[in-house]
């Protein structure tokens, strides 16, 4: 049996639709395994399957807009590995 309080277990658990916990990963969360900030917890969204992602013009802007830069700073999770899986019709071709 459950040995939790019945009124206190909405607060330990509430579940989400992939659709809303992936909104919420892109909108909101800022610390993952992929690093700290916005473009981590991202990076990291775009590492699931792609019919998870975000809308294709959230995540085709995302990607124009920071591709130089990760080039220049190579932050850890912009890797040979993680562009290989950007090989999706949402991917801007000129990034790759």
């Amino acid at each position: 049996g459950c040995y939790m309080v019945p009124e206190y277990r909405k607060t330990f658990y509430k579940h989400k639709s992939v659709k809303t916990l992936i909104q919420w990963m892109w909108t909101e969360r800022e610390t993952c395994a992929f690093g700290e900030g916005p473009d981590g917890s991202r990076a990291d969204v775009v590492d699931f399957a792609a019919w998870t992602w975000p809308p294709s013009d959230q995540v085709r802007a995302w990607l124009e807009e920071g591709w130089s830069k990760w080039e220049k700073e190579e932050p850890d999770w912009f890797t040979d590995e993680w562009k290989a899986r950007l090989r999706h019709p949402r991917v801007p071709r000129e990034a790759l």
